[in-house]
């Protein structure tokens, strides 16, 4: 990207982001329209915001140091650029928390700052002290996540929140004793998926964050098992999947001018697409060969299997507020496929396009947008009936 394009897009990220700032009415008609805004709505997406923060800091990832390091640089502190890098990593989560959640209060109404500062001061200092530990507590660390989710979908009242603010103070304190250090194949291990964000950004190969299998106990002696064995080898998107389960429906309350079908599709592609990462590994030759099955056999299954993931995320989305939306299920899926069995960038292509004031690869796009083309597609037209 030359430096000119950069300025353009920066310019166009800034205009987008200050909307909010001095559109607010226009924002509120276009989302929210003539109904009335549910009690507490900016105060159930910050609490969206916050569980999404502190999950996403508590992966860790500013644990990493080169292993050519590790090896032979003896002198200095070790973990100093693990410390800069969590206080960088929790500033910008939090700063971005901090502007959704001014966004949302000049658009829906401003909730009470007193709850909400408490709020959004004990569970920042509760992501920073237990993501500053090498050990990880798994229970602690996606149970308060979800209780922000769980109290947001439920549109608690000020009482529950306090309770809740308490709740977390207790949390953070929880995280008490020396920090200890990361072991060396955490270090490395935080290394190798350094290397591979890296790489990925830098070809446009985002397929290749997709969750990595697990081993799991089936044997593989047919399609459909070898579809569902790469869902459950991929639980550890389950986290995810739950989180926008709980969020899509507050989405919904709050944004009532937006079609359920839209939020339905669009969440369940975003589930469905991790889980769909089976496919994503036949791309590779080697692999392919053992799958004795036509390509669209493989297809076929993916898409039914996906189906019936987006279906049972579904239910949980009608159980929190969200109307079922059933025909959004299948065009879902079959963009989440149409993602996953996308071959690989083709960089020979010649030939540039200008998005939003940049100039791309023609091959870049077209492998961007393949698979959320269809959702959009399908969602329109569907939504036109």
């Amino acid at each position: 990207m030359k430096h000119s394009d950069k300025h353009v897009a920066g310019f166009v990220v800034v205009g987008l982001l200050t909307l909010p700032f001095y559109k607010a009415d226009d924002l509120r008609e276009k989302f929210v329209g003539s109904h009335v805004v549910p009690p507490g709505a900016a105060l159930a997406v910050l609490l969206l915001a916050l569980a999404v923060a502190t999950l996403s800091l508590l992966r860790r990832d500013h644990v990493w140091i080169n292993p050519a390091h590790l090896t032979w640089d003896d002198s200095g502190d070790r973990d100093r650029p693990i410390r800069l890098r969590l206080r960088l990593a929790w500033a910008v989560r939090f700063g971005v928390v901090g502007y959704l959640f001014a966004a949302a209060a000049l658009v829906l109404g401003w909730p009470p700052l007193g709850l909400s500062a408490v709020l959004f001061v004990a569970t920042a200092v509760f992501a920073y002290r237990w993501a500053a530990r090498p050990v990880r507590g798994w229970a602690v660390e996606l149970a308060v996540p979800f209780l922000l989710a769980v109290l947001a979908a439920l549109f608690a009242g000020g009482a529950v929140l306090w309770a809740a603010a308490a709740v977390l103070a207790v949390a953070a304190l929880g995280a008490t004793g020396p920090p200890g250090r990361a072991r060396r194949d955490e270090l490395v291990r935080g290394w190798n998926a350094r290397v591979l964000r890296s790489v990925s950004a830098a070809f446009g190969d985002f397929l290749a964050l997709l969750p990595t299998a697990r081993p799991v106990k089936l044997r593989l002696t047919n399609t459909v098992r070898y579809v569902v064995a790469g869902v459950l080898a991929r639980r550890q998107a389950l986290p995810l999947a739950l989180l926008l389960a709980l969020a899509v429906p507050v989405l919904h309350r709050v944004f009532p001018v937006v079609d359920p079908l839209w939020w339905t599709g669009l969440g369940a592609y975003f589930v469905a697409l991790p889980f769909g990462g089976a496919l994503t590994d036949l791309r590779v030759a080697g692999r392919r060969r053992w799958l004795p099955a036509t390509n669209r056999t493989i297809k076929a299954t993916t898409l039914v299997v996906l189906t019936v993931v987006g279906l049972a995320w579904a239910g949980l989305t009608v159980l929190f507020g969200l109307p079922f939306a059933p025909a959004a299920l299948p065009i879902a899926a079959l963009a989440a496929v149409r993602t996953a069995a996308r071959p690989d960038i083709d960089f020979t292509v010649q030939g540039a396009v200008d998005v939003g004031g940049m100039y791309a690869p023609i091959g870049l796009v077209y492998q961007l947008v393949r698979g959320p083309d269809l959702l959009l597609f399908g969602l329109l037209v569907v939504s036109g009936f």
